[in-house]
């Protein structure tokens, strides 16, 4: 298998520079043999962003990532993303946090707030379903140009429905209020 690094730099979502940003995974440009490897092998990095709100609520920011998605509508068959787990790495955590920073991009209602606990993210569910559903649909069609089996598809898109299932539960459960004990009489 294959691994890439996807770097999109700060001067490239500036200048909106979506094509110089595509080259090294546009499926145009890479050989079909390639683009079998990467099915779910590539990292996106996103130079300057430690976090998703660095991304979800930049308008520069949000307004390159949906037209990047418009040229460039893959990121479900190539983006690495795992499941959350407390054993997951850094990694792992990054990986899934800008896959979903790129998803809530498209999302018209988006808001963050600061409460007691941690963030609140409010969203619209259905906008956020349709999204990553028209991703499955557009991975698929990748996938079968390059011949990859149904079988990986479908793997595919129960990962990524269980990684995005895991966001939101590791989220919840790092910002809910604690639980309190009952008194023991």
């Amino acid at each position: 298998m294959n691994s890439k690094t996807w770097f999109i730099t700060k001067a490239q979502i500036a200048a909106g520079d979506v094509e110089g940003a595509i080259l090294a995974v546009d499926p145009e440009q890479i050989p079909d043999a390639e683009i079998f490897g990467l099915h779910g092998n590539v990292r996106l990095r996103i130079e300057g962003a430690s976090g998703m709100a660095d991304i979800i609520v930049n308008p520069q920011a949000r307004k390159f990532f949906r037209a990047l998605h418009q040229r460039w509508p893959w990121a479900g068959y190539f983006l690495r993303v795992n499941p959350l787990s407390p054993d997951s790495s850094m990694d792992q955590v990054v990986d899934l946090a800008t896959f979903m920073a790129l998803a809530l991009c498209h999302l018209d209602q988006l808001s963050l707030a600061q409460t007691a606990y941690g963030s609140a993210l409010r969203y619209d569910a259905t906008q956020l379903a349709q999204h990553l559903a028209e991703l499955q649909s557009r991975a698929a069609q990748l996938a079968e140009a390059v011949d990859l089996p149904p079988s990986f598809i479908h793997r595919r898109d129960v990962l990524i429905s269980n990684a995005v299932t895991s966001f939101f539960q590791a989220g919840l459960a790092l910002n809910s209020p604690p639980k309190k004990k009952r008194k023991s009489k």
